[in-house]
């Protein structure tokens, strides 16, 4: 099982800000034209996934040269995000960490929220200001976090039997529906827990 660092493509990428989290990753995937940025900061670059219509022709001879496998996927009912995320289904992933998707247009970041629950996989999206964690059945949140820290809590589409403890706002077999309930809430001191029977939510965690 291996722990799987997903590079996007965004014009905020600031690969250095990441460093631990490349240092801890024993396979990296490229998004597209994010292998740029990963060639400047010599970082190395296990998959390269995506339509390959924002990567110079240069680079892709040259990712070509280093022996780096190029998955390319020309179907356009996906964004790289996705694309990438389905391809871990094909590795042994124990936790796959997502970065490089802060800033850019509005609508591919919301795809990119849209894109963590497409499949049963253990994925946490980092941002700048927080982090984002799909929520399932298969995949319950278990997150040990200083006392006062605030998180939020979506339900994309309808979810039953939401439990959440470790929280000043608790919520015991709750059913949940899209809409700003879950906004701002805090972690108590020790773990917050998040469970669910069906459905799907996103937590967005401060840091």
């Amino acid at each position: 099982m291996s722990r799987v660092l997903i590079i996007g493509n965004s014009p905020q990428k600031q690969l250095t800000k990441w460093h631990k989290l490349i240092q801890s990753a024993e396979t990296i995937i490229a998004c597209d034209g994010a292998i740029s940025e990963c060639y400047e900061h010599d970082v190395t670059v296990d998959f390269l996934v995506g339509d390959l219509d924002s990567i110079t022709v240069q680079n892709l001879a040259k990712a070509e040269q280093d022996n780096i496998q190029i998955i390319k996927s020309d179907e356009q009912n996906s964004n790289d995000l996705s694309k990438a995320l389905r391809f871990c289904q094909n590795l042994s992933v124990s936790e796959i960490d997502i970065i490089g998707v802060d800033g850019g247009k509005s609508d591919h970041q919301m795809a990119n929220y849209f894109a963590l629950l497409e499949y049963e996989l253990p994925v946490t999206l980092h941002l700048n200001d927080s982090i984002v964690i799909a929520v399932s059945k298969l995949n319950p949140l278990y997150y040990k976090a200083r006392a006062g820290l605030t998180f939020s809590l979506f339900s994309i589409g309808q979810a039953t039997k939401v439990t959440m403890t470790g929280a000043k706002w608790e919520l015991i077999n709750h059913d949940m529906k899209p809409s700003t309930m879950g906004l701002h809430n805090e972690i108590l001191e020790g773990e917050l827990s998040i469970k669910v029977e069906n459905g799907s939510l996103l937590a967005f965690i401060d840091r």
